[in-house]
């Protein structure tokens, strides 16, 4: 018994570990100088699949990288991953860490919007319930009188339309990994669709200049090895032993140390309306992911069979982080 508690907080600790190493990219990202977003990940991505492939080769798991069917949809994934990473990162260059990590996460919502369309699945109380509370949320944060030109600057109105698309792609990533699942494992779908990545942002990686390239080192190297590779492999390690609806929970710890760090260490502040938005859009994506009954019994587990379909870890493997 004792073992298993021990294995169990092992666990727990290497998925909490993970979630914080994802909320210190950020921090990453605002002390490289002189590079565009692109020409970032595209290192990032190279540092990070290196650190991944090292480790899988020392363990001896490369064999789970061989390519079987559905490779137009493994396409279609890393083309999703890009657009994820690309809007994400240039949704905290021109807004704010907090508000970037929080449309991210709205990807929930647009799952719950499009699955009826695309998974053929009902729309149930708790999902049009907790899709209210997130929608609430995004206006909590967006502020429609910003949209209106009262007292917002086109930077910021630009971040704000790329942390939306940002959770709209990642909702789509969510789709399709669920649809990959049954023949890719999760560290699969994350080296097949990093590498589409990387082919992708190769034109801007390659025309970094060497003394940029050089200087920045420093920061790349620990950006794509520490937070990427290392908490990947963390959160991977982790999520396989405990249960589906905690590791949902858990991975809320992303979110509000990404804003905790933003505010700590790089002196963002935090308004009243970013804090109501977080705490609407996090209960929404809660009841998404979870079997919380808050109906009747029988209807509450008729609901957890469909959500088991929809969010079998609410938020995949986190290809699209890497």
């Amino acid at each position: 018994m004792s073992e298993a508690i021990q294995g169990n907080n092992k666990s727990y600790t290497a998925v909490i570990t993970s979630c914080i190493l994802f909320g210190m990219v950020g921090i990453f990202v605002k002390g490289i100088n002189n590079m565009e977003t692109a020409s970032i990940l595209f290192y990032r991505l190279l540092f990070g699949l290196g650190a991944v492939l090292l480790y899988l080769k020392l363990i001896g798991k490369l064999n789970e990288l061989r390519l079987g069917k559905k490779r137009n949809y493994m396409l279609l994934l890393g083309v999703l991953n890009t657009i994820t990473l690309f809007t994400y990162f240039s949704a905290f260059k021109y807004s704010s860490l907090a508000v970037a990590v929080l449309l991210l996460y709205t990807a929930p919502v647009y799952v719950t919007l499009l699955s009826p369309l695309i998974l053929k699945e009902r729309i149930t109380l708790k999902n049009i319930f907790a899709l209210t509370l997130s929608i609430s949320g995004i206006v909590l944060i967006v502020n429609p009188g910003e949209f209106m030109g009262i007292s917002a600057e086109g930077s910021y109105l630009l971040g704000i339309l790329c942390g939306l698309v940002s959770g709209l792609s990642y909702g789509c990533s969510i789709m399709t990994i669920n649809y990959l699942k049954e023949d890719y494992s999760g560290v699969a779908q994350m080296f097949w669709s990093t590498v589409v990545s990387l082919v992708l942002f190769l034109p801007f990686g390659v025309s970094v200049p060497a003394g940029v390239l050089f200087e920045n080192l420093k920061t790349l190297v620990p950006l794509g090895i520490v937070a990427t590779a290392l908490a990947y492999m963390l959160y991977f390690s982790g999520v396989v032993h405990i249960k589906a609806q905690t590791a949902a929970v858990l991975a809320f710890l992303e979110p509000v140390s990404c804003i905790f760090f933003g505010y700590a260490v790089l002196g963002e502040p935090i308004y009243a309306n970013t804090i109501e938005g977080c705490a609407f859009i996090l209960f929404g994506a809660f009841l998404i992911g979870s079997n919380y009954p808050i109906l009747s019994r029988p209807r509450a587990e008729y609901l957890g069979k469909i959500q088991g379909k929809m969010f079998p870890l609410f938020l995949p493997h986190r290809p699209g982080k890497l």
